[in-house]
């Protein structure tokens, strides 16, 4: 319940996390925002340049010819500081339709544009203001507009000026004898071209959003699904049951979502792999608790036959008086203790041994160790304890020395050498070689005994192995030799291999110089 619980707090922490999914989708909706702005502002910034530039050209074309008026006045106009016949400061409210001097045909001359604006400025007061409409009326400034036309100053560059209900104007002075003229153009048209710029702009953009993101959502969900598949196959996992430790995972990422890009194959691959790991691991697992259940019941079983004759004779021995039989009793309770420590011992070293395998650390005592010596002392002992064996002994002229733990080292020699004269009759020959073959030691024991059973070869190194996989002493040995053999090579990085048919057996121990 636990378990669900748990899985049903990530789920749901999950789901407050945004998806990545979306989280792309706004990612590129931003950026393309961002482009389109860009993009925008410099076309607006660039468009608007261009507008103004070709509009000052106009103005300053109507400015040289305003300026070219006739010598003496302008055409039908008074004097300066005339008090009337023209529209001067004053004179007219704004927006007025009263029509100024017949006779004065500057204001709305031929070639000026609709609703440019002409003032006439001497000496600080202004003797002419006014415009003409597109209909062809002409229409006074007010008294504002008068003096902001008249704060402008001769300059050559344009300048904007803003002129009330009129609007935005680009205005330049100029000067024309003693007065000083000054030309405006209206900024209206340029204003409402940008302004119809911005709205395509705007709709542009925001169309192209929608579709982005309509399209980058059908894009990225169809680009995700296998990682959607990745998911579903972890999810799938979580929800087995594996503290029991069935290794059977069959749960896999498809082959299609490996290949449908490079990241998710990635991703796939290694959860494939960390399935794989995971299973294998199990089985491991699964393995050593069986090989651990069948471990105590063997060393139970080992330990249980001694224990049960050390009482056996113990309870004869105090039901006797009899001194033979007390001394035979005692020397039996002996032996079967004997037995008892061996045993105890060999369990003892093999802990050690698997403790410095899993460590991966060298044997307690590590040194040069004389192989030769030890080869050659062993089979003369193996020799001398079974003479009805004929021995071989085949060494290299040179001594081999490698390095690692003495003892240990020995004990594999006796092993091998106690395991081929023990499980052999009589009249078997044994040859024992040692050489050394580029950078490792070659140690092998052969015999031309009886095969070992091609059943037992799979676990001959297991512990408490014994041929034909029976508990029975005829030989006497208890099936923990060769696993000792093999957990003192493992620790000394060496390999360990027996080749066994009905002509020959052969274990053929290597071992690094220098491990």
């Amino acid at each position: 319940m636990s378990r669900q619980v748990k899985a049903a707090e990530l789920r749901e922490e999950g789901r407050r996390i945004p998806s990545l999914r979306w989280r792309i989708v706004a990612a590129v909706a931003l950026l393309l925002v961002l482009t389109n702005i860009t993009v925008g502002v410099v076309t607006v910034v660039t468009y608007n340049g261009y507008l103004v530039d070709r509009l000052d050209s106009e103005l300053a074309t109507a400015t040289q010819r305003t300026s070219d008026r006739p010598q003496g006045g302008f055409p039908g106009s008074p004097p300066a500081g005339a008090p009337s016949g023209a529209p001067t400061s004053g004179s007219s409210a704004e927006g007025s339709t009263s029509q100024p001097d017949p006779d004065n045909a500057f204001i709305g001359v031929p070639g000026q544009a609709p609703d440019t604006v002409i003032a006439i400025v001497n000496d600080g007061s202004t003797v002419l203001a006014g415009y003409t409409d597109a209909r062809g009326k002409q229409h006074s400034l007010t008294t504002a507009q008068e003096r902001t036309l008249r704060q402008l100053r001769t300059s050559t560059a344009p300048v904007t000026v803003s002129l009330g209900a009129l609007g935005s104007y680009r205005a330049q002075a100029a000067t024309a004898g003693d007065d000083v003229i000054i030309t405006a153009l209206p900024l209206g048209d340029l204003q409402a071209s940008i302004l119809r710029l911005l709205v395509v702009i705007g709709s542009v953009t925001l169309a192209s959003l929608l579709i982005a993101v309509w399209a980058g959502a059908m894009l990225v969900r169809r680009s995700l699904r296998p990682l959607e598949h990745v998911a579903a196959v972890a999810s799938g996992v979580t929800s087995l049951d594996l503290e029991r430790g069935d290794p059977d995972i069959q749960a896999r990422v498809a082959a299609a979502d490996l290949r449908a890009n490079r990241e998710v194959g990635q991703v796939g691959t290694a959860l494939n792999q960390l399935l794989g790991h995971v299973a294998r691991a199990l089985t491991v697992r699964r393995d050593a608790e069986a090989g651990m259940r069948t471990f105590v019941a063997d060393a139970s079983h080992e330990l249980r036959t001694p224990i049960a004759t050390v009482r056996a004779y113990a309870e004869l021995t105090s039901r006797t008086q009899n001194p033979d039989e007390v001394h035979r009793n005692v020397s039996r309770i002996g032996n079967e203790a004997v037995r008892m420590g061996n045993l105890v011992e060999e369990l003892l070293l093999l802990a050690r041994l698997d403790a410095a395998a899993i460590a991966d650390t060298a044997p307690a005592v590590h040194g040069p160790v004389d192989l030769t010596a030890i080869v050659v002392e062993t089979t003369l002992d193996a020799r001398a304890t079974a003479v009805d064996h004929r021995w071989t002994l085949q060494v290299d002229p040179e001594p081999i020395t490698v390095t690692g733990d003495d003892v240990e080292l020995r004990r594999i020699v006796t092993n091998l050498l106690t395991n081929a004269r023990t499980h052999t009759p009589p009249g078997t020959s044994i040859v024992v070689a040692l050489q050394r073959v580029g950078d490792d030691v070659r140690f092998v024991v052969a015999n031309d005994g009886p095969a070992i059973p091609s059943e037992t070869l799979p676990t001959l190194f297991d512990r408490f192995t014994r041929g034909e996989a029976s508990r029975s002493r005829e030989y006497g040995t208890s099936g923990l030799g060769l696993a000792i053999v093999q957990a003192v090579i493992d620790v000394h990085g060496g390999t360990i291999r027996v080749v066994s048919d009905d002509a020959r057996t052969a274990f053929t121990v290597t071992l690094p110089v220098r491990p």
